[in-house]
């Protein structure tokens, strides 16, 4: 039986260029930056589960006297416990992954809280959202994770996400669409990942810089011994079943795909 080896297909650079990481990991957003929010000109922002006080007009409305601000206060303090909110016809809950518009390059963060007002102090009665950032490769710091090395590092997928302690609260103008987040196993076994689709096996931590687990605590493959990369080409072993590196076994990555019966060295040796 013919052994085809395996290799992930994405969407090109041009359908991704949205999707960069983080050039400074461990600096803050500057957040007056993205997207000031214009009221005159935008659309109402409709924020669910609201009744009474349900629009920007009518948040904005409250703002302008005192006895308004303290209704609106005790709304909110007492009454309101938000998971879900609604910008440009579209509803965003609380977990969903999102793409965020940021001053020099997108980034990847989890929703974690709605804030109705008090969330920036220069516009208060603007909502905005708190968010978790995800890291990506680049953004890990090599030398603390074993991964000054080329072959650890290329182990890594440019599709690969790490969630990390790093929060910011943002203006929800700032979001621009909706990501998939998988593991590495469910990831694995999708066929052609469409846009915005990524997956995840490790924590980051901003303050230790350290991966958890740790890098080399991850499921590892091929003789190599180094964790997989989904997106790499691979070639199985009729004998093992094992996935394997084409290169690692001495195989063009031509060839790989007109082997009948392989086994790989292991098997070979006995």
């Amino acid at each position: 039986m013919k052994n085809l080896g395996k290799k992930r297909k994405h969407p090109t650079k041009s359908q991704s260029s949205n999707n960069k990481s983080l050039s400074n990991p461990n600096k803050k957003l500057s957040l007056k930056k993205i997207i000031p929010p214009t009221p005159e000109v935008s659309e109402p922002n409709i924020i669910e589960p609201l009744e009474q006080i349900n629009t920007q007009d009518k948040l904005n409305e409250l703002s302008k006297n005192k006895e308004g601000l303290k209704k609106l206060k005790k709304y909110v303090d007492s009454e309101l416990n938000y998971d879900s909110i609604k910008f440009r016809n579209i509803i965003y809950k609380v977990g969903d992954v999102l793409l965020i518009q940021a001053p020099e390059e997108n980034l990847i963060g989890e929703l974690i809280k709605i804030i109705p007002i008090n969330g920036i102090q220069d516009y208060p009665f603007w909502p905005t959202i708190q968010v978790r950032w995800y890291y990506k490769k680049k953004d890990i710091n090599r030398k603390k994770n074993n991964l000054i090395n080329q072959q650890n590092f290329d182990s890594l997928s440019d599709y690969e996400l790490f969630p990390s302690n790093h929060k910011d609260i943002i203006y929800i103008e700032s979001i621009l669409n909706k990501c998939n987040v998988y593991t590495y196993e469910e990831y694995d076994n999708i066929s052609s990942p469409p846009d915005l689709t990524f997956f995840t096996r490790a924590k980051y931590d901003i303050y230790t810089e350290l991966l958890s687990p740790k890098f080399d605590d991850w499921i590892k493959g091929c003789i190599c011994q180094k964790p997989l990369n989904p997106d790499q080409l691979y070639i199985k072993c009729d004998k093992c079943n094992l996935w394997l590196h084409p290169k690692c076994c001495g195989i063009d990555e031509k060839e790989s795909n007109t082997i009948n019966n392989f086994i790989c060295p292991n098997c070979i040796k006995g």
